[in-house]
């Protein structure tokens, strides 16, 4: 699908384009949020992280590639982008999605959310590393802020810090900065949804491969299978889909910064399904993260509006269409 041009003129245009890719950046958090106590659940019905992993990204897989197919993003594919995706993004995402869950089940979720979201700090530092891209001061008041609320929100709970949960934790975050930081070039070639297809490929595989070598069980209960469906269906396309759509509008520093929302969306919905109690403690966090958040687009509007290209004077100069995300 292509994009004509607009009737509301460009500026306009762009800002509804800014304005999709933060709510879908929150989106992915929400969903991102909410899989932490799904995976607990799959758990109690005896599911492994790893065929946890290769059945719901099975499941998005087909449902994202079904989609892009339909829609017709799946044609004139760039050769680079698809490998980069499929065989680097994919495994990376999904080893830091095991590494992850792996966890939550030995070290609890609330210390493992700590020690996971310091990967927007892995993301600076990658940008800076890789692409030179210097981070605003205003950035990096608000990655210290949201660090601290993550601290207030996950750090007064019971869960005892295990030395494998740690690794885990810490393997997680450098695994997913990794991820987001690689594919910020490759999903602005192909689009959002293609992009999120290709991962669930790459994901599915690897794990796979891992769990039948490690003869893994997949046979699972009704309520694993609901858990896996619930995952598949709904959580990795809304994680996947909004987060890439969020990296190719914004990039990778924004978006992994949206996504320190995750924890906020995990105590509230543990809190309702797992009937957890907040403390004041985590209530300040969510506070200062709600609030963290909701002042990232002005702390990068400025960058944002610098690093566009000024407009060139030839209107009648044609420009290649982008694909739809």
């Amino acid at each position: 699908m292509t994009r004509g041009p607009g009737t509301g003129g460009p500026a306009r245009s762009g800002e509804r384009h800014f304005a999709g890719a933060w709510a879908g950046g929150i989106a992915s958090a929400a969903a991102y949020g909410v899989t932490p106590v799904a995976a607990v659940l799959a758990y109690g019905d005896g599911v492994s992280p790893s065929v946890m992993v290769t059945l719901r990204s099975l499941c998005g897989g087909a449902l994202i590639l079904l989609v892009a197919g339909l829609t017709g993003r799946l044609r004139g594919l760039p050769l680079p982008a698809t490998l980069g995706l499929t065989l680097l993004c994919g495994p990376i995402f999904g080893l830091q999605i095991l590494a992850y869950f792996a966890a939550v089940r030995s070290t609890g979720a609330q210390v493992a959310v700590v020690l996971v979201h310091i990967y927007p700090v892995l993301v600076l530092l990658l940008v800076w590393l890789i692409h030179r891209r210097r981070i605003g001061a205003p950035v990096l008041a608000l990655c210290a802020a949201m660090t601290v609320g993550i601290a207030l929100v996950a750090g007064s709970g019971a869960s005892a810090v295990t030395a494998t949960g740690a690794m885990m934790s810490m393997l997680s975050a450098a695994g997913y900065a990794v991820y987001l930081v690689l594919g910020e070039g490759w999903v602005r070639q192909v689009g959002a949804v293609t992009a999120a297809g290709l991962v669930t490929v790459g994901t599915t595989v690897t794990i796979g491969v891992g769990a039948i070598a490690t003869d893994q069980d997949f046979g699972l209960t009704a309520d694993g299978w609901r858990s896996v469906i619930l995952q598949g269906f709904f959580l990795v396309p809304v994680g996947l889909g909004g987060a890439f759509y969020a990296v190719r509008r914004l990039g990778s520093v924004p978006m992994s910064l949206i996504g320190l929302l995750e924890p906020v969306v995990g105590v509230l919905v543990a809190a309702i399904v797992l009937s957890e109690r907040l403390g004041p403690a985590q209530w300040l966090g969510v506070a200062v993260i709600l609030t963290s958040c909701s002042l990232l687009p002005f702390a990068t509007r400025r960058r944002r509006t610098a690093e566009q290209p000024a407009p060139t004077p030839n209107r009648n100069t044609a420009t290649p269409t982008a694909v739809d995300s």
